[in-house]
């Protein structure tokens, strides 16, 4: 096997030095992720069809009403150009972001997806067969934002299926009968870079389908089972900090049904694919005193979306962004023009550039901090202007007391070696302020090997470079938060800093193992991050945003809540998975006239007028979409499952 420190210091491609010069360079990323907040699979969790999971659920871990395990992460950092938001990863950590101490360089079982039992025996009352056209499909891409896997790691697909064994019991004296799960392996995958694996695809395809039929008799249980786990492999380096997160794999959109084939296989589903942009310019967050001052400068109202449309046929589709202050009845609202959206199959993943032309955040506001809610639309009508689909994103743009490049996920780690070497990410402020101290998020490695000494440093500019250093303060460590996810560490100055205009906030590594500071690589912001090993300051090479954010004022902690994290969905379906009623909330029934629900045909099967519990006893199983019709004309839309 090859030494996979040469992949991994740039899995990223690196500046690879033979001489043993200083160098900066990449590792995947590894942080702590909490305990799982729901409660524990029980034994008689069954599910029927269809069984499906796009993975826009809330939360890190996967939907406990579908799957067992909870080591895959959910998230939409690692995923590049998803089929639809959020997707699962798998990588070589577990449930609480520590890489499996039975991590080896030779291949071993990393993460597992394990399903509840599935009900593929009958469906309403129906035997299943062969002849019920069965598939199961999913997306699934390696790497993304993260580390691609290599050619001896991989992603495996089994099914499994109950069968009853009898053996004899030692303490009854006596057999019994035994439930047990055989498996049967149906697809698997070697690793490979991205930038091969997207030279398979089509154009502005990033996720490769694959559908497989169940035909085999064994699989039609009342307790079948899918399987999803990958391989990884941990490189045998002198550097011990390079064994951290790698090998990820990105899968979504999984589907299990009847009726289904590879030639007449869509979803009338358009859907938006990443996160919601902050619409500022420079930063994901920052001061509010420091935007008013010059918003013009600051504001960013030119940003695209990306639209993927997963229906057999091309759609007329529309964009709508709705902004709220939430201390004021300020509000802000912008539709786009129509457009036509084409198939995913045919033409991928559509970016769409949006330009609100007057969208400007108020800056006349007599406070110190205030937050928005941005919630963004797509709906897409058929020939006869019936609706097909939707989907939104809704975010929280918050201007507290921080400044940030990073959008919260950190994909990478950054460092350098050797010892006492400097990285700084450049920051600018508009009038004269106070630097209380800087939040900052460290990658964890192998046995914490990264656990060293290393001193944070404020410096002055210097003609678009660090320059002369204002602040030390000596002889830090690595914090890190099992419970949370990605929590930023503390650091708190002992003394108040005063900076003016444009100033750096970085580390000097005391040792020559790298420090690994989180490294968000899906936002771009290396033109403000740079480094020194000795032969002067330089930008750096990679394209991301160090995960370093500076606290302005005498209170060194963040004020408010951090604004990149999701924020649940206006609409929300429960019980989902439906059986008789399903109730509505997120929605304001004073301000909704009816609602419709279509199924994946882009049917209309029923209309109700609005009501927060509806009676859907009469649909037959499958997947629907539930619309609410606003009576300003705006829709929100969601996917109901029924399951009977």
């Amino acid at each position: 096997m090859m030494n996979k420190r040469l992949v991994l210091t740039i899995f990223c491609a690196i500046l690879f030095v033979t001489n043993g010069k200083a160098q900066e360079y990449l590792t995947g990323f590894c942080g702590g992720i909490p305990e799982e907040q729901t409660q524990e699979l029980r034994d008689e969790t069954v599910a029927t069809l269809p069984f499906f999971d796009d993975f826009t659920k809330l939360g890190v871990y996967p939907d406990a009403s579908k799957w067992q395990s909870k080591q895959v992460f959910v998230n939409s950092g690692f995923p590049k150009m998803p089929v639809n938001y959020r997707a699962a990863t798998f990588d070589v950590v577990d449930q609480y972001g520590k890489v499996y101490s039975r991590g080896s360089s030779n291949p071993f079982i990393a993460d597992s997806l394990l399903s509840v039992r599935i009900r593929l025996d009958s469906i309403d009352n129906h035997a299943i067969t062969a002849d019920d056209s069965v598939y199961f499909s999913f997306y699934y891409q390696p790497g993304g934002f993260g580390d691609s896997p290599e050619r001896d790691d991989s992603l495996v697909l089994q099914f499994g299926y109950g069968y009853n064994e009898l053996v004899f019991d030692t303490v009854l004296q006596n057999y019994v009968t035994l439930r047990k799960t055989a498996w049967k392996q149906v697809w698997a995958t070697e690793g490979m870079k991205l930038e091969k694996f997207l030279d398979s695809l089509g154009e502005n395809q990033y996720f490769k389908k694959v559908m497989i039929p169940i035909t085999d008799t064994c699989f039609f249980k009342e307790d079948f089972q899918i399987l999803f786990f990958n391989y990884g492999t941990l490189p045998t380096t002198m550097y011990p900090n390079d064994r951290s997160n790698m090998d990820e794999w990105n899968i979504d959109f999984v589907y299990l049904d009847v009726n289904r084939s590879v030639e007449n296989d869509s979803y009338p589903l358009v859907s938006l694919t990443d996160n919601a942009p902050a619409f500022l310019k420079r930063y994901q967050s920052m001061p509010y005193k420091h935007y008013k001052d010059n918003p013009i400068t600051e504001i960013n109202n030119v940003f695209d979306v990306n639209i993927t449309n997963l229906d057999v046929n091309s759609h007329e589709a529309r964009y709508t962004c709705e902004v709220e202050d939430n201390n004021s009845s300020w509000n802000y609202s912008f539709t786009d023009n129509s457009f036509i959206i084409n198939q995913y199959e045919n033409a991928g993943v559509m970016t769409r550039n949006i330009e609100m032309g007057d969208f400007i955040y108020p800056y006349n506001l007599n406070i110190d901090t205030t937050s928005f809610t941005i919630r963004h639309y797509i709906e897409a009508v058929d020939e006869n202007g019936n609706l097909v689909s939707g989907d939104s994103i809704v975010r929280r743009q918050g201007f507290y007391n921080y400044f940030a490049y990073d959008d919260g996920t950190p994909e990478m780690g950054y460092g350098l070696v050797p010892n006492d070497t400097y990285f700084a990410a450049q920051f600018k402020v508009t009038k004269l302020d106070t630097l209380g101290g800087v939040q900052m998020l460290f990658n964890r490695t192998f046995n914490d090997a990264n656990f060293n000494f290393f001193d944070i440093v404020v410096w002055r500019d210097n003609n678009g470079k660090p320059g002369e250093i204002i602040y030390t303060l000596k002889d830090q460590r690595p914090v890190w938060n099992d419970s949370a996810m990605y929590a930023f560490s503390n650091y708190t100055f002992k003394e108040i800093v005063k900076v003016n205009s444009t100033f750096y906030v970085g580390i000097r590594q005391q040792y020559s193992k790298t420090i690994n500071i989180g490294f968000d690589s899906s936002t771009d912001n290396s033109q403000y991050n740079f480094y020194n090993a000795g032969e002067g300051w330089k930008n750096s090479s990679f394209p991301g945003s160090l995960m370093i954010r500076p606290v302005m004022g005498k209170n060194p902690y963040f004020i408010g809540i951090d604004e990149n994290q999701e924020v649940t969905n206006t609409l929300t379906l429960y019980p989902n998975p439906a059986t008789d009623f399903v109730r509505i909330e997120g929605v304001d029934e004073n301000t909704c006239s009816e609602i419709s629900i279509f199924d994946l045909t882009g049917r209309l099967v029923i209309k109700y007028p609005y009501c927060n519990e509806l009676n859907v006893s009469d649909l037959q199983n499958g997947i629907y979409v539930l619309r609410v019709t606003g009576d300003v004309g705006v829709n929100k839309t969601s996917k109901l499952l029924i399951s009977k």
